[in-house]
């Protein structure tokens, strides 16, 4: 029996929660809309997966408006981790929140990996 999107979806958030490190992690539509996630209960997804979206939006405005190119990765440092976006196609972003001493390489490694997974799902009919 086939898999459906949402457990496809599942799968690939399982599989990079289990780098280690990660607080939460969620696949966010460019609107903002929460697709999926894996988050502790201290953590509302949708809030989180609206401000992603935003601070993608604004990243994207900035590059745009400094003809840099496309976003590849955006990384926010903060006292307790760190927010990682990475867009997963034109459709998505993949997310994460790590723990303070997370190595950020194999995590953007993995969402690398990850995004081209989830692109892919989100184009099948």
């Amino acid at each position: 029996m086939s898999k459906t999107k949402k457990e496809k979806l599942d799968d690939v958030l399982a599989g990079l929660i289990k780098v280690g490190q990660i607080k939460a992690c969620g696949i966010v539509s460019k609107e903002g809309l929460l697709i999926n996630s894996i988050t502790p209960p201290d953590v509302d997804a949708r809030i989180f997966s609206a401000l992603c979206s935003t601070i993608m939006g604004a990243a994207e405005a900035a590059s745009g408006q400094m003809i840099t190119g496309a976003v590849s990765q955006i990384s926010v440092k903060t006292e307790k981790g760190t927010i990682v976006l990475l867009p997963a196609g034109i459709k998505a972003i993949l997310t994460v929140l790590t723990d303070p001493e997370a190595q950020i390489g194999l995590i953007f490694f993995e969402m690398e990996n990850r995004a081209a997974q989830v692109d892919e799902i989100l184009k099948e009919m």
